[in-house]
């Protein structure tokens, strides 16, 4: 994948949920190395536990529970920081990338795939999904505005690995997840206006070397 993972590495994913990617990356670090899964809920730390535990890797596993509002995590732990999706969620944007900044060792680098916003929405359409928080477009914020994040916290090297403007089922299914049972009931009108403003973006950034 495109997170580049080597073996005997220590791999941390921030919002690791159900572990799936947890198991990916401890069958690549191999025995030597070691992941870390960094989530908010109690629960979720628990179904990743068993996931690991089913998968024999429980050996290669360590986790940590934080506060989604201000992640506190060790310093200089990890040679690789993976998230998929979560940091969108997060209301502190600049808070989370200070903290994946300090997880890594000098020299280390992130993977991230995430939602942001492309183009120009009008400013009263953003707001209403921010403020019913639709799901997982609900934290999205301008590309630029993003990455600018990611630089004022100190990475460098920033590459965009993979851009995919979200056709309108898969926006319906984002807005709604993790389930129409859950998320709030939203305005198809709404939605519609954002047709072609939605993207998955992969990029990885570097910390410098001391």
């Amino acid at each position: 994948g495109f997170a580049n993972i080597q073996p005997g590495e220590v791999v941390a994913d921030f919002g690791s949920g159900g572990g799936i990617d947890l198991v990916l990356a401890a069958h690549k670090v191999g025995p030597t190395g070691k992941v870390i899964g960094i989530d908010f809920t109690p629960h979720m730390i628990e179904r990743a536990k068993q996931v690991m535990g089913e998968a024999g890797l429980s050996d290669r596993a360590e986790f940590i529970l934080v506060d989604i509002e201000d992640p506190q995590v060790p310093d200089n732990i990890a040679d690789v920081v993976i998230s998929n999706c979560v940091i969108n969620l997060c209301p502190c944007k600049p808070c989370v990338y200070k903290q994946i900044f300090n997880i890594l060792k000098p020299g280390g680098h992130l993977a991230i795939s995430d939602i942001v916003i492309i183009g120009d929405v009008d400013p009263k359409v953003r707001e209403y999904f921010q403020s019913i928080w639709a799901g997982c477009t609900g934290g999205a914020m301008p590309e630029d505005e993003y990455f600018k994040i990611v630089q004022e916290a100190g990475f460098g090297q920033l590459k965009v690995i993979a851009r995919h403007i979200l056709g309108p089922k898969e926006l319906d299914e984002m807005a709604s997840c993790p389930g129409k049972k859950f998320s709030p009931i939203f305005s198809e009108e709404k939605l519609a206006q954002m047709q072609g403003k939605i993207v998955s973006i992969k990029f990885t950034a570097v910390k410098a070397k001391e």
